[in-house]
C-alpha cells in the first residue's frame, strides 16, 4: 500500500499550519495500526506499506524530521510487544543508514523481537526507492561475478530477486498481489518496481487516514474479480 495524501488531509480540516505536519503524520500512523490490524485478522499473508521514499529526504528538513520522530513513535516498546502477541513478523526495506541512529535501534529491536513469529509479514519500506534497490541488487551481482563466486551466465531473475531488499530481509514474501494506492494518484511513484510487474492496481479516492475498513474490503473485492493471467493465454 502506498499511504498517500496525509498532509491533504491535515489541511483540509483546517489545522493551522504550525501543527499540520505532527496531525498528518499521526493520522497516517494511526490508520496504519488499524490497517496492519485488519490485514493480519483477515488472514493476509504479506503486507507492505510505502512510509518514506528516497525521494522524501528532499523534502524540508523539519517536515523529515517530524516523520522520523513518528517512526520511532510508532515503533515505540508497545507496538513490537504488541505485534509479538498477533504474531506478525516486522521487517524493514530501504536505505536504513540514513535514518536516525536512534530509529535504526527501534527497527533492529522489532525485527529482533518478532523474528520468531509465524503470522503476517509487516514490511515498512522506509528510506526506499524503486530504482535504488534495483541499483544495489546489481552491485551484489557485480561484486559476486568478480569475486568469482557467481558466472555470469548464472544471473537470472531468481538471483536477481534474491538481491532485491525484499528478497534479502524476508525472502518467503514473493511479489504482491495486489497494489493499493490512496488520495486519487495514479502513479508507482517509485515503489518496488521489480516486484509490481504483474500485481494488480487499485486506486483508491479516499486520502490515506479517511481508507478504513470499508474501503479495504472493497479493493479486496475488486482484486477477487480480476481475472489473472500473468501473461499467459489461457484456452
Amino acid at each position: 500500500m502506498i499511504m498517500d495524501g496525509n498532509s491533504r488531509w491535515a489541511k483540509a480540516r483546517g489545522i493551522a499550519k504550525e501543527f499540520q505536519l505532527r496531525a498528518a503524520a499521526e493520522a497516517c500512523y494511526s490508520n496504519a495500526r488499524e490497517i496492519v490490524r485488519l490485514s493480519s485478522d483477515w488472514g493476509i499473508k504479506a503486507l507492505t506499506l510505502f512510509a518514506f521514499s528516497t525521494e522524501n529526504f528532499l523534502r524540508p528538513r523539519e517536515e523529515v524530521d517530524q516523520w522520523m520522530q513518528q517512526f520511532e513513535r510508532v515503533l515505540s516498546l508497545d507496538d513490537p510487544a504488541t505485534m509479538l502477541l498477533d504474531g506478525i513478523q516486522f521487517h524493514c526495506i530501504g536505505d536504513t543508514a540514513r535514518l536516525p541512529r536512534t530509529l535504526q535501534d527501534k527497527i533492529s529491536e522489532a525485527q529482533c523481537i518478532t523474528s520468531g513469529n509465524t503470522g503476517m509479514k509487516f514490511v515498512m519500506a522506509i528510506g526506499y526507492g524503486g530504482h535504488s534497490d534495483l541499483v544495489q541488487a546489481c552491485k551484489a551481482l557485480a561484486r559476486e561475478v568478480q569475486q568469482g563466486k557467481l558466472a555470469v551466465q548464472d544471473i537470472d531473475q531468481i538471483n536477481l530477486s534474491r538481491r532485491l531488499m525484499l528478497g534479502e530481509r524476508c525472502e518467503d514474501v514473493g511479489a504482491p498481489e495486489l497494489l493499493v494506492r490512496t488520495s486519487g494518484e495514479q502513479r508507482l511513484s517509485n515503489f518496488m518496481l521489480w516486484h509490481l510487474a504483474y500485481s494488480e492496481l487499485v486506486f483508491e479516492k479516499k486520502l490515506w487516514p479517511d481508507f478504513g475498513e470499508e474501503e479495504y474490503k472493497n479493493a479486496l473485492v475488486a482484486f477477487q474479480g480480476r481475472k489473472r493471467t500473468l501473461g499467459v493465454r489461457h484456452s
